[in-house]
């Protein structure tokens, strides 16, 4: 009896909402680049769905005391580009690298009390940015200089870090 109280019950974890809501300005200007292309943030939802691929929140009458909800939302999403800005015969580069945000809530299914928020920024470090930046399919481009698949990568990568934090905080 006395073991069976020190061993902690591993809770079950739905999947909740999954959203994308990059109202950034940069992303406004980015969207410019992928004309003919489906909207990347469509894309990223997909593939958010892929990732976390759990159990969706069971109905009310068969929720344990211990079930977790898990909502996950896009907050930022930034392809990364380059532009000049211009006063009078002096450019001055901007340079932004791709990034994504991610935010988090794990909760309480019968309570729907949050226990913990997460958030995860990830970027590509400039060194990637800059071999992608000055590669030949770049400077030839007529799309953005990172495409769907490499922001594909760069979720997962984010997605990674988070299921991480979340990981340690239910252990």
């Amino acid at each position: 009896m006395f073991v069976r109280w020190l061993k902690k019950e591993k809770p079950n974890i739905y999947l909740g909402n999954l959203a994308v809501t990059s109202e950034d300005y940069l992303a406004k200007i980015e969207n410019v680049w992928r004309i003919g292309e489906p909207l990347l943030e469509d894309h990223l939802r997909a593939k958010l769905k892929d990732i976390f691929c759990l159990d969706p929140i069971p109905l009310h009458r068969d929720i344990q005391s211990s079930d977790l909800g898990l909502d996950v939302v896009i907050v930022t999403v930034r392809g990364g580009e380059m532009g000049s800005l211009g006063i009078d015969s002096v450019l001055i580069p901007v340079i932004w690298r791709p990034r994504i945000k991610l935010v988090s809530r794990l909760y309480n299914l019968k309570t729907d009390q949050t226990m913990k928020s997460f958030q995860v920024s990830h970027s590509v470090t400039w060194q990637t940015y800059m071999g992608q930046l000055f590669s030949f399919k770049s400077l030839c481009r007529s799309s953005s200089i990172y495409d769907s698949e490499q922001m594909e990568d760069l979720l997962c990568q984010a997605c990674l870090i988070l299921l991480n934090k979340m990981r340690d905080f239910i252990q």
